[in-house]
């Protein structure tokens, strides 16, 4: 370096310090390929709306629902039942709103039952069936006269009495609940992934 001009010197430390500086570029590599985005899953929740087919007469909490002359065909199970279970806890909520309880009825268990499963198979909350049917349509289908019916649906819970408590919290799925017009029950209950897979019919027939 003696006898070397200081423009050259400078010159030589200006590209040592751009080498020292581009090497980890060097080793750095081409950029990361972006993530793909995951798939998209609809979620079970929230619950969808409850559906409601030639509304009952009357709002929630009025009426006493006694005039329906549906046959007695009560959907079996007592009190420690899964249906005897949902209907209780049901009954205690109408009972404080000056609802009169509802039975259950084998002809809307049916339906209800069918209704679970399906949905436990799709792994989907619906209130509308493969065929396109409606609630109503799946009671008239197992034999029910219907002249005014609800439906709630849920996943997910472990009890009878939790499924009950998450429409409680909802207030269209509360509404339905508490019709005071309806008479009878369905309960529906259906393991799988995801489950289980509740649903409540509840109607007055003709």
């Amino acid at each position: 370096m003696i006898g070397m001009p200081r423009t050259m010197l400078a010159l030589g430390a200006v590209l040592t310090a751009l080498q020292i500086v581009a090497v980890p570029a060097a080793w750095a590599g081409p950029p990361p390929a972006p993530t793909p985005p995951a798939p998209y899953r609809a979620p079970l929740w929230p619950v969808p709306e409850p559906g409601r087919w030639q509304p009952a007469p009357g709002p929630a909490g009025t009426g006493s629902g006694s005039g329906s002359t549906q046959g007695p065909r009560r959907q079996a199970g007592g009190s420690g039942t899964v249906g005897g279970r949902m209907v209780a806890a049901v009954n205690r909520q109408r009972r404080q709103a000056g609802c009169s309880p509802v039975r259950l009825h084998a002809a809307l268990g049916r339906a209800a039952r069918a209704h679970s499963a399906a949905m436990a198979r799709g792994h989907r909350l619906t209130h509308t069936g493969a065929d396109g049917s409606s609630p109503a349509d799946r009671m008239r289908a197992a034999g029910y006269r219907v002249a005014s019916a609800g439906e709630n649906v849920t996943a997910g819970s472990g009890t009878a009495e939790a499924a009950v408590a998450v429409w409680m919290r909802s207030a269209p799925h509360r509404d339905i609940l508490l019709t005071c017009a309806y008479t009878h029950a369905g309960v529906g209950r259906a393991k799988g992934s995801g489950g289980p897979w509740w649903t409540l019919d509840l109607a007055s027939g003709r």
